[in-house]
């Protein structure tokens, strides 16, 4: 049996809401539930934000099954940007888990917020 690699790039967006009777805005930028077998790696990460005085009141969260992933689970500097990545090291997804990417905005107005994400897929050839 061998191992078979795909690597996938994928940039997302979206508009977050506005915190609102301090309950902070949520949007969940990315979500992938492994297969069985197979193993996800993220292994580079960039993001961006639309409105440049919501810095430092937005941040981005690496989810595992609702568990943040140290140090990744509140991203609030711009880490790379969209056709820019940094390397993201020491995070492994097991199949039957859930990886998530969310942007969460503290700020009183809608704020667009993206990433760019590449991760490696592998799993048994069959």
């Amino acid at each position: 049996m061998s191992i078979r690699s795909e690597t996938f790039i994928q940039n997302f967006s979206g508009d977050v809401p506005a915190a609102a009777m301090g309950v902070n805005g949520v949007l969940d930028l990315f979500t992938f539930v492994v297969p069985a077998k197979a193993v996800m790696t993220p292994k580079a990460f960039g993001n961006y934000c639309g409105t440049l005085a919501a810095w430092s009141f937005v941040w981005w969260m690496f989810l595992n099954d609702e568990y943040g992933l140290y140090p990744y689970e509140m991203i609030l500097d711009q880490i790379g940007f969209g056709t820019g990545r940094q390397n993201v090291q020491g995070i492994e997804i097991t199949g039957g888990h859930t990886f998530v990417i969310r942007a969460v905005n503290s700020t009183a107005g809608i704020v667009r917020m993206g990433i760019s994400l590449e991760f490696l897929l592998e799993y048994p050839e069959q």
